[in-house]
C-alpha cells in the first residue's frame, strides 16, 4: 500500500502530469480507474462513498482511492459520528469532497455535526463541500420534522437514508412495506427543504428500479458507489455495473492487504530469528 500511495501523490496537477502519473499505475489500478470512468460517463455515477464507521476504511485507504479517481469522481466519507472531529480534520487533509454524519437522531446531533464542521473546516472550503447526515433509525424517522426545522439544516445539502439500519431498528426487512413507506416519507420531506436525497441499504439491480419509481430519490447508493437516478439510462443496469466495480475494488484491496501481510510475516520471521540467534562470544 505504501508503494501505491507514493505512486499516486500530487494528482491535482496539469493534464500532462496526470497522464504521466497514470502511467505509474499498475495494470489493475488502471483497470479500476477505467471502470470508474465508465461508471461516470455511461451509468450516472456521481461519487464514491467511503467510511470510517461501519465501512472501516483507514485514512490511508481513503487517501489512495481519492488519488486513484482524482479528476473523475468526488469522494464522500461517512465519519465515525456526528462529532468525530479527528475524522473531519484528517479527511480535510486528504482532500475529500464531502462528509456525512451517521446516527443523527435529533436536532442536537445535527447541531453537533455542523458545529464541528464550522470549528475545523476552512469557511471557503466548507461552502463547496458536500455535507450530509444519515437517517438510519426509527428514532430519526420520528424526529425528522424537528431535524429538518433546525436552522443548521440550511448548512447541509444532502441526506442519506440507510435502509439496512432503519429496517433493523423496526425489526423488518429492507423491502418491507413499512420500511418503504418510512423511506418515502423522509425522502419527500427532505426534498421539500431543498436537500438532495440518496437511498442505500440492501440495494440490488432489481429493487433499485422499485426504489427509483416508488421512493423517487435523487440518488441510490451501495456501500461505495453513488448513482444518479436522473442520469442513469437504466438504474438497474447502472447499479449492477456499480456493484461490479465495488467488487473489483474490494478484491484489489484484499490482494494488496495479503501482499502486505506476507511482507510483514517475513519481517516478523527475520526478527524472531535474530532474537533466537545465540549471542556472540
Amino acid at each position: 500500500m505504501e508503494k501505491l500511495i507514493k505512486n499516486l501523490k500530487n494528482t491535482a496537477k496539469s493534464g500532462e502530469e496526470k497522464f504521466m502519473e497514470f502511467e505509474l499505475l499498475t495494470q489493475r489500478e488502471k483497470e479500476l480507474r477505467k471502470m470508474a470512468e465508465e461508471l461516470k460517463e455511461k451509468y450516472g455515477c456521481t461519487a464514491l462513498k467511503m467510511g470510517t464507521e461501519v465501512e472501516d476504511c483507514s485514512f490511508e485507504y481513503i487517501d489512495f482511492i481519492n488519488k486513484l479517481v482524482a479528476g473523475l469522481l468526488p469522494i464522500v466519507v461517512k465519519i465515525g459520528g456526528p462529532e468525530a472531529r479527528n475524522d473531519i480534520r484528517e479527511l480535510c487533509k486528504i482532500g475529500v469532497a464531502g462528509l456525512i454524519a451517521p446516527m443523527v437522531e435529533s436536532p442536537y446531533g445535527l447541531v453537533k455535526f455542523v458545529t464541528a464542521l464550522r470549528d475545523i473546516v476552512d469557511p471557503d472550503r466548507l461552502k463547496k463541500m458536500i455535507k450530509g447526515i444519515n437517517a438510519e433509525t426509527v428514532t430519526c424517522y420520528k424526529r425528522i420534522d424537528d431535524i429538518l426545522k433546525t436552522p443548521e439544516i440550511k448548512e447541509l445539502n444532502q441526506i442519506t437514508i440507510g435502509r439496512s439500519d432503519l429496517s433493523e431498528s423496526v425489526g423488518k426487512k429492507v423491502d418491507d412495506p413499512e420500511v418503504m413507506a418510512m423511506t418515502k416519507e423522509i425522502t419527500r420531506k427532505a426534498r421539500a427543504v431543498g436537500l438532495v436525497v440518496s437511498v442505500g441499504g440492501g440495494i440490488t439491480p432489481i429493487n433499485a428500479r422499485k426504489i427509483a419509481q416508488e421512493i423517487k430519490p435523487d440518488k441510490i447508493n451501495s456501500r461505495h458507489v453513488v448513482i444518479s437516478v436522473k442520469h442513469a439510462p437504466d438504474i438497474g443496469v447502472a447499479f449492477e455495473k456499480g456493484l461490479e466495480f465495488e467488487s473489483a475494488l474490494m478484491k484489489y484491496e484484499v490482494s494488496e492487504l495479503d501482499t502486505r501481510s506476507a511482507l510483514l510475516q517475513r519481517r516478523i520471521g527475520t526478527l524472531e530469528k535474530r532474537v533466537a540467534a545465540p549471542p556472540k562470544v
